[in-house]
């Protein structure tokens, strides 16, 4: 199966809505990472906003990346990330209230 197969699939499973609108989405306004066995789609945001990073777009001051989709080892992703900064973010969509926050440079030197 391809990578954007898989991700398709993975979608499915955190029962989202519409994978291709929002992989558009991220290509235009966000970050997207891919290669055959790969995918990173993420984007800068404001970890401490009321409003939910999903809907967050064109931060002026963002502190965190939300990362929406990955597939692949993502501690070998960090080094795509096109800039850093204080902290990284993500849901599992498979779990309520999911969203989690980390250090960045923690996260980075993990081994």
């Amino acid at each position: 199966m391809n990578i954007l197969a898989q991700a398709k699939d993975l979608y499915d499973k955190c029962g989202h809505e519409d994978f291709t609108k929002d992989l558009s989405v991220y290509i235009s306004l966000g970050y997207v990472f891919i290669t055959p066995d790969t995918l990173l789609v993420m984007k800068p945001v404001d970890r401490y906003d009321k409003i939910h990073p999903h809907q967050q777009w064109n931060v002026k001051k963002p502190n965190a990346w939300y990362v929406h989709a990955v597939i692949g080892q993502f501690k070998k992703l960090l080094k795509y990330l096109p800039f850093d900064l204080p902290f990284i973010g993500w849901e599992r969509g498979v779990k309520e209230q999911s969203l989690r926050w980390f250090d960045l440079q923690n996260l980075k030197r993990r081994k």
